[in-house]
């Protein structure tokens, strides 16, 4: 029948037009990023019997496929999150890159060999006062050094650990948005079972939320039947079931100072799943790179502070000391070297003794020898020591509410301290150099501050308490450390030098090896964006030849309808 024919057209120049359709569409999201190119399937309409032959009885769209690659697609996944561990990684290096940009010539390096020249110097002239203000200023400048680098990674490790925070946030906001995207695709595709009508559109969205989330944290992906869809972390933690979001948030727990990551309503960390991602990254760069570097310039600093006070508590000048007092506190009941004493170096205590010399107002040493104080490790307290000092003629002394040890000489007298054997002096910073323990507490010992004339420059004779002018013994033993193998934190036996030389070279290693990386994932990344823009992205000039394709056929089924019209119009003309 002709009508057979009109229907035929017609269906086809619906099918037609709505294949013109998604090649308008694929045109007009070129640019969209995480698009899916989309294609029309076309297939016959069922046929049917008539005067025993089965004619067609048109056409249809059965389907609108999204083609994409799951490989290609589960690859860019896991690229991006090693792309943004590496780039976090490498920007976080580049933002110290000032503090070991000039280790070797203006910086530590320079301000160390500059400290010990100065002492050269001071060896050579022992007397002379201008030498030791020159010591004096040169350790200033070695302790402003270190200050400042111990100050920018630190300021950079709790910047990085803020920008965490805002990281968390901002996976939380897209965990929200997925399980948002699955609900819409859900309803959208319900009943419809994967034909005309399919969610592409919301699929592609919702591939892209992913993708943007596995640069935060590494995810893994489990896509169920009828859009459903799960996320976990590489532990296997749920993240998202379907429209149910669990959020990320900070523990109670953790390295340090610093939170650790867990999945809200849970005690359980995820920082060991974060091996990739933004926050992974930052985790790496605060917990491992930039830790690295301040315990290690930490312990150049309690190696140069505890091996220098050694020396200079058992130095003398010819200038004695009418007052001393201890800069580190005590639990004054306790034995010196106890494990819950707060002085830093107190495990460097050990059995021995030291010397203190008494001196009348002529300067005559009372008596010649001096006197012996012993300590017994975990035996002797700072009230013991108190109390062998109180039982010398000429000198008291008394621990104040801080555990502080105070020794005073008589009105006219003044006294010295040699010999130390038991490392108490240096462990309490009793006539020492420095002050503090680490990179970042190091300072000059306030008695020098305020007069240089009171560093240390010669040694007390034990057996005759005198010091002769020109000794220079302690300044030649504080000069020689700067080559000596030094460990007095537990860390391998290092000079100071080579503990500078290795803290430089670490940084070295570290940013040439994330740049490497760094390097290697974007190439990847490249690859990657080629072969889906092979498989899913929008070539202009194909849907245009596509789009000329369905006009031509829409075209020729305008045709048809013509022709049939013209037939109509010629039988009902036969009919009047």
């Amino acid at each position: 029948m002709i009508s057979d024919s009109l229907n035929i057209a017609a269906s086809s120049l619906k099918t037609q037009q709505r294949a013109l359709d998604v090649v308008s569409h694929n045109i007009a999201n070129v640019n969209t990023p995480g698009y899916s190119r989309q294609s029309a399937d076309l297939a016959t309409l069922s046929s049917e019997k008539i005067a025993g032959l089965n004619l067609g009885r048109g056409v249809d769209i059965v389907n609108v496929r999204r083609l994409v690659d799951p490989i290609i697609n589960q690859a860019i996944l896991n690229n991006g999150s090693q792309l943004s561990y590496w780039d976090t990684t490498q920007k976080g290096l580049q933002a110290v890159e000032n503090v070991f940009g000039s280790l070797q010539s203006t910086g530590l390096a320079a301000a160390l060999d500059g400290f010990f020249t100065s002492w050269k110097q001071l060896a050579n002239n022992p007397q002379d006062n201008g030498q030791k203000v020159n010591v004096r200023a040169k350790s200033s400048a070695l302790i402003d050094n270190l200050n400042n680098m111990s100050q920018q990674i630190r300021s950079e490790q709790t910047n990085t650990d803020a920008n965490i925070n805002q990281s968390i946030t901002r996976a939380n906001q897209i965990l929200d948005n997925i399980a948002s995207l699955t609900t819409q695709i859900q309803r959208s595709e319900a009943g419809n079972k994967g034909i005309v009508g399919q969610a592409n559109d919301l699929r592609d969205q919702r591939d892209q939320a992913v993708r943007d989330l596995a640069k935060i944290i590494p995810v893994q992906e489990v896509q169920t039947s009828g859009g459903s869809l799960m996320l976990q972390t590489l532990n296997g933690d749920l993240l998202v079931q379907d429209n149910t979001a669990r959020h990320l948030a900070r523990g109670s727990g953790g390295t340090g100072n610093f939170a650790n990551i867990v999945i809200q309503g849970s005690n359980t960390t995820i920082d060991n799943a974060l091996q990739g991602g933004v926050i992974g990254g930052m985790i790496n760069l605060r917990d491992n790179k930039l830790s690295s570097y301040i315990q290690q310039m930490d312990s150049i600093a309690a190696n140069l502070i505890f091996s220098v006070n050694q020396v200079h508590a058992s130095g003398a000048s010819t200038k004695h000391a009418t007052a001393l007092t201890a800069g580190q506190s005590s639990n004054a009941a306790l034995a010196l070297n106890d494990a819950t004493q707060t002085a830093p170096f107190a495990a460097q205590i050990k059995s021995g003794s030291f010397k203190l010399h008494v001196y009348d107002n002529t300067g005559t040493p009372t008596p010649a020898g001096g006197a012996t104080i012993s300590v017994t490790a975990g035996v002797t307290t700072m009230n013991d020591i108190a109390t062998a000092i109180n039982a010398i003629t000429g000198v008291s002394a008394s621990v104040n509410a801080s555990g502080q040890l105070n020794i005073t000489a008589a009105t006219g007298n003044t006294f010295s301290l040699s010999s130390d054997s038991s490392n108490m002096l240096a462990a309490y910073e009793i006539n020492s150099f420095f002050q503090g323990n680490n990179a970042g507490s190091i300072a000059l010992a306030s008695a020098i501050q305020s007069d240089a004339g009171a560093i240390n420059t010669g040694q007390v004779d034990p057996a005759t308490s005198t010091i002769n002018l020109g000794d220079n013994s302690a300044a030649l033993a504080i000069l020689g450390l700067q080559n000596a193998a030094l460990s007095v934190d537990g860390t391998t036996t290092a000079s100071l030098h080579d503990r500078t030389t290795s803290i430089s070279t670490q940084y070295g290693t570290d940013t040439a090896a994330s740049v490497q990386q760094k390097d290697y994932r974007s190439v990847e990344s490249d690859s990657l964006k080629n072969q889906r823009q092979a498989v899913s992205g929008v070539n202009v000039d194909e849907e245009l030849v596509s789009m000329i394709k369905f006009q031509r056929a829409y075209e020729s089924s305008a045709k048809v309808i013509t022709t049939t019209n013209q037939m109509l119009d010629s039988l009902m003309g036969l009919i009047r």
